[in-house]
Parts: C-alpha cells; sequence; structure tokens
C-alpha cells in the first residue's frame, strides 16, 4: 500500500509535470553550454579556422583578456602561424594569463623571428640581457642590427645605448637620433651627450643620412 508521502509526491509531480521536465531541460542546457564555454574553442580544422582563431586570439589578447587568447592562440601557433607565435611569445615573457617563463617565451619568439621585426628584436633583446643563454652575443648583434634597420624603434634605441656605452658616438648619435622620433626622454638624453663628443662635420654628415634614412622591407 503506497504510503502518504509517495502518494502526495506523486500527485504533486503530474500537478506540475511540465514545469519539472522544462526546468530540467533548461538546466541540461545550460550546463552544456557552460561545459563548452569551459573548454575553449572549437579545434581548427581548416586555413579559415585557423585564420578565424587568430583573429579572436588578437581581440582577445589587445583588450587583456589574456587567459582566453590563449585558448584561440596555441591552435594558430602550432600550425605555423608566425604572429600567433609573436603574441604566446609576449603573454609568456610577461607572465600575462600565463605562468612567465622566459624559455618558452624565447620558443615563440624565435619561431616567429624570420617573419616578424619585433618578434626578431626580443629573440636578440632577451639574449643581451643574458635571460637566455642559447644564443651566442654576435648573432644576437646581428638581430639587432637587422630589426633597427627594418624600422624597429625598440632596436635602434638599444643599439643607439649599447653604442654609447662603448663610446662609438656616431653610431650612438645615428641610432639615437631614429628612435628619438618616439619621444622618450632617456633617448633624448642620450642623443645630446652623443652629440657633445662629435664635430659639426660628423654631425652634419649623419644628419643627412638620419633624414634619408629608410626602413627595410
Amino acid at each position: 500500500m503506497m504510503s502518504n508521502r509517495l502518494y502526495y509526491m506523486k500527485v504533486f509531480f503530474l500537478q506540475y509535470k511540465a514545469f519539472i521536465l522544462g526546468g530540467l531541460f533548461i538546466f541540461i542546457l545550460g550546463f552544456a553550454l557552460a561545459m563548452a564555454v569551459f573548454r575553449g574553442p572549437k579545434v581548427p580544422k581548416t586555413e579559415e579556422d585557423f585564420s578565424n582563431a587568430l583573429k579572436t586570439g588578437e581581440h582577445l589578447f589587445e583588450i587583456k583578456r589574456y587567459e582566453e587568447a590563449f585558448k584561440y592562440l596555441v591552435y594558430p601557433s602550432e600550425h605555423g602561424y608566425s604572429k600567433a607565435r609573436f603574441l604566446l611569445g609576449e603573454m609568456y615573457y610577461n607572465g600575462w594569463g600565463v605562468e612567465k617563463d622566459n624559455k618558452r617565451a624565447f620558443e615563440n619568439y624565435k619561431q616567429a623571428s624570420d617573419d616578424l621585426i619585433e618578434a626578431r628584436y626580443m629573440v636578440a633583446s632577451m639574449a643581451f640581457r643574458g635571460e637566455v643563454k642559447e644564443m651566442p652575443k654576435g648573432t644576437a648583434t646581428t638581430l639587432l642590427t637587422e630589426a633597427a634597420y627594418h624600422g624597429s624603434r625598440r632596436a635602434q634605441r638599444d643599439l643607439g645605448i649599447y653604442s654609447l656605452m662603448s663610446a662609438d658616438y656616431e653610431q650612438a648619435y645615428f641610432w639615437l637620433s631614429l628612435a628619438l622620433r618616439d619621444g622618450e626622454v632617456r633617448v633624448r638624453e642620450a642623443v645630446k651627450k652623443a652629440a657633445e663628443n662629435l664635430t659639426d662635420y660628423q654631425k652634419g654628415l649623419l644628419d643627412t643620412e638620419i633624414k634619408g634614412f629608410v626602413a627595410r622591407k
């Protein structure tokens, strides 16, 4: 014989069956959507998919949603997209959305360095700063110079500072004057110091070369 409690539960269920089943459906649907979001983007299969993943990752990176950006950028990075590799390098180097890891940052920068000047600059910069040991200083100098000739302001600034430290005032004046276009105070002071060690004739020749400088493509 059915107990009173079971009887009333059955009656309640029959009366509110539609609401109960509807609520259960909404819960399952919401749970499935949440799991899809948690898993991140769908694994790309076509070139269009990889390109779209890169665009989404770039956008998320720009608005500083780094953890989400990582989930999108990792796929085009593994597929050979240099921009994705560079952005992952930036994230690992600065600890944005991932644990700071110089080794992984350097690996990503290096993979992107054939195509992107700023990646080439970061490879050289990390070697100069002693943040990695894999690259000889001579190779780093070559990469830094290439980046500077291709228009990287940071590379021009660093070459100018290193030249000034080595008392190579002509090179210091040349590179620092190009980097000065960004208006950095430290660079302005360094240019002034280099200029104090040059003759008017030297400065005139260098100013002409600086005026006609065109970044390599």
